[in-house]
């Protein structure tokens, strides 16, 4: 029998189509045959359920559909792509791909107070690149609770998801617990459903001995989200900065953070309004870590 009959439907629930993949980007930063490959691999396998969209450069969607060819990918089994967009390249699928969403970083500057002016154009501008197609925007870090809050409200205006980037190479770039959980909550304040992509590459928050610095885990952030609505500012930075394994659990009942259950129907919602994905440069990873803490089967 497949292991994915075996499944609960709150753990499908709760991790159906979450990593985003996104092989090409560091630190793994495969070449886009091996990176295509890789995917082409995951998409086929037992756990091809978690598997979401392929990230990549709106430059590189010509070399992927190269790459699938060279591959013999089945034209009809197309590849969903969540584009990264940067100026103004007019997106089109081919006949491999299908492109799902788009991403983009609002330059503004955190001090400015005129995210919301920024948002509008951005709207503007993208109505012509990428019609129709959910965006999720990456605000700047270090934006003040009132400038949070006043971009996460022209958002929601706009009809945009947010993009929270939770670290990278280097521990300076990893925001702190206290950012972490701001921009949750004010997303979820706002009813902005939201991303997170970069270092969470493992279920729950660690030190990495490898990278030398603490890094955030899906689960703490996937949590947070389901939790904000009822937990003060305090609750939320203590599931964000969780590091004891034994506190996280999703099983038949839901997912849990300490005494705390988030029911299959709370995590079908929060999947659907919340928090959309994540992205990670290994597909592996997560699965592994969630098979050591006996939420996946073995893969």
């Amino acid at each position: 029998m497949p292991d994915s009959l075996l499944i609960p439907t709150a753990v499908r629930a709760a991790f159906e189509r979450i990593v985003d993949y996104a092989g090409l980007f560091p630190p793994a930063r495969l070449a886009m045959e091996a990176a295509a490959g890789e995917y082409e691999r995951e998409r086929h396998g037992a756990h091809a359920w978690m598997l979401g969209r392929f990230v990549i450069p709106a430059a590189g969607i010509g070399a992927l559909e190269s790459a699938l060819v060279e591959r013999s990918s089945n034209e009809a089994e197309k590849v969903a792509l969540a584009v990264l967009l940067d100026g103004n390249v007019r997106l089109s699928a081919t006949p491999r791909t299908r492109i799902e969403s788009a991403e983009i970083a609002l330059r503004v500057d955190p001090e400015a107070g005129a995210a919301r002016t920024a948002i509008r154009a951005l709207r503007k501008g993208l109505s012509a690149v990428a019609p129709g197609l959910p965006v999720a925007v990456e605000l700047p870090r270090g934006l003040r609770a009132a400038l949070l809050a006043e971009a996460m409200d022209a958002l929601a205006e706009s009809g945009f998801a947010a993009k929270l980037r939770c670290g990278g190479l280097t521990a300076d770039l990893t925001p702190s617990v206290e950012e972490v959980a701001a921009f949750i909550r004010a997303a979820v304040r706002a009813r902005v459903p939201f991303k997170a992509t970069a270092g969470l590459h493992h279920p729950v928050r660690r030190f990495h001995t490898s990278a030398g610095f603490v890094m955030h885990g899906f689960l703490n952030v996937f949590a947070a989200a389901c939790f904000a609505p009822d937990f003060d500012a305090a609750m939320i930075a203590a599931i964000v900065a969780e590091e004891d394994t034994g506190a996280f659990g999703v099983d038949g009942q839901g997912l849990r953070w300490r005494d705390d259950v988030a029911d299959e129907t709370l995590l079908k919602y929060v999947r659907e309004r919340r928090f959309l994905s994540f992205g990670s440069c290994s597909f592996r990873e997560p699965v592994e870590d969630l098979a050591a803490l006996r939420i996946l089967p073995s893969p």
